[in-house]
């Protein structure tokens, strides 16, 4: 429901923003009924679909909106929301289009090509792009789905139409601005420092986003939330250098040598990254065995006596496996910490019995107050290295787990993952790549 409301809010926001750049160039003398009366009729008649589409999609977007289904989890549905305030943002930055501005009887208006137009030839065009893109992302269904792609599509040929009308107007001053600055976005020919410009921008934006989302959903105190500052830092400072680059006013050389290192470090540090990401996700997608001897759930927060929502989601993966093979014992982990009124472990085994499950088929060990400590002590219940044990806890902590695991003596441990929730979820992937170096080094 929220990003139903959420996605009519984006579509609302960038209609009245494109109903308020309409009414601006009308009052400046840039669109009148005669400058629209001079246009030929295959002109006249893409003019007519253009605005058909603009009134036509939003209505019947909205329908679907009402009574379509979305297919997509929730990190679709937040990246459409991302999609659709950056076309609202786009359209504001782009109220001073007047490129294509002729008044009858008058000399022609300047061609604009600074400001946002130094990033994109056509930003109200990318903007509705962005727009419906956003919308089939937030709530994705076969309609919003056709409705973008035809609109995305004629977008374009309109885009093409027009570039045709400006080479006539402009000559080669338009000439020259297309060698600097792309049709969607870019500056000039496609090429490597343009294409990882393109990709430091898009990370400023996600940092950026992201952030915001990260303390909507869990607050600004969420552990090492700063690591977004920090790349989105980064992300920009290399942006703003390459762009200067690219366009031949950066005064700063760098030593060759300074170049070198800085590339061989950050390739090197940039391929580990995704080397233990890709672990990471491995683990967390891993099908648990059957009628394992032992299953052990990690200790997580307890406010109280009540489990946090990580610890709720290895709870809930631990009655169901334990459902589903009734042989399996489960040793419920994790000692007293702060602000806690009970173990985690006696959280766990209550939980556990609340649901159903027989007190019989369950082991505390609460005497741990760290991963390393949860599985050293439960291997002394245990008992047996080459025993079959399966590591209940939140799906991006599997891959660290089982490394612990073997540090701690398992032979025969895997993974039982329990649900990460998204968006949140991206978050504790990043953060466990560093919790994965400091294990490695210690």
């Amino acid at each position: 429901m929220i990003y139903r409301s959420l996605a009519t809010v984006c579509m609302a926001a960038f209609y009245i923003t494109y109903i308020a750049k309409m009414l601006l160039l009308r009052k400046r003398g840039i669109l009148t009924d005669k400058t629209i009366g001079k246009k030929d009729g295959k002109a006249l008649i893409s003019e007519i679909i253009l605005k058909v589409i603009i009134i036509i999609v939003p209505l019947v977007e909205t329908i679907s909106l009402i009574m379509g289904r979305s297919y997509l989890p929730i990190m679709g549905k937040v990246i459409g929301v991302y999609f659709g305030i950056t076309a609202v943002i786009l359209l504001l930055f782009s109220l001073t289009d007047m490129k294509t501005a002729w008044n009858p009887g008058k000399e022609k208006r300047k061609l604009v090509t600074g400001g946002i137009y130094s990033f994109s030839r056509n930003p109200s065009f990318l903007a509705f792009d962005l727009l419906y893109i956003g919308i089939a992302l937030m709530y994705c269904n076969v309609f919003t789905i056709v409705l973008s792609l035809f609109a995305a599509v004629f977008f374009h040929i309109r885009i093409l139409d027009e570039e045709r009308f400006l080479k006539e107007k402009y000559g080669g001053e338009y000439e020259e601005y297309k060698k600097r600055v792309s049709r969607y976005y870019g500056f000039g020919k496609i090429g490597f420092k343009q294409i990882i410009c393109a990709l430091y921008l898009l990370l400023v934006i996600w940092s950026l986003y992201y952030v915001v989302t990260l303390v909507c959903y869990a607050g600004i105190f969420l552990s090492w939330i700063w690591i977004w500052f920090l790349i989105g830092g980064f992300a920009l400072v290399r942006f703003i250098m390459l762009k200067r680059d690219i366009d031949g006013v950066s005064k700063i050389k760098i030593p060759i040598p300074v170049r070198i290192i800085y590339y061989v470090l950050f390739s090197l540090s940039l391929a580990v990254f995704i080397f233990f990401e890709c672990n990471i996700f491995i683990s967390m997608n891993a099908v648990p065995k059957d009628d394992l001897e032992y299953v052990i759930v990690l200790g997580a927060g307890v406010n109280g006596e009540t489990p946090s929502i990580p610890l709720v989601k290895r709870i809930d993966e631990g009655y169901d496996y334990m459902v589903k093979n009734p042989d399996t014992i489960l040793i419920a982990s994790g000692g007293k910490g702060f602000m806690e009124d009970i173990s985690e472990a006696e959280c766990i085994k209550r939980e556990l019995v609340k649901k159903g499950l027989s007190e019989d088929r369950i082991i505390l060990e609460d005497r741990s107050t760290s991963t390393i400590e949860n599985l050293k002590y439960s291997l002394e219940i245990i008992g047996d290295p080459d025993a079959e044990v399966g590591i209940i806890t939140n799906s991006f902590h599997e891959y660290r787990a089982g490394l612990i695991a073997e540090k701690a003596g398992f032979e025969n441990a895997s993974s039982v993952p329990a649900i990460t929730l998204f968006p949140v979820g991206i978050h504790y992937m990043v953060r466990e790549f560093f919790g994965i170096v400091r294990f490695l080094m210690d």
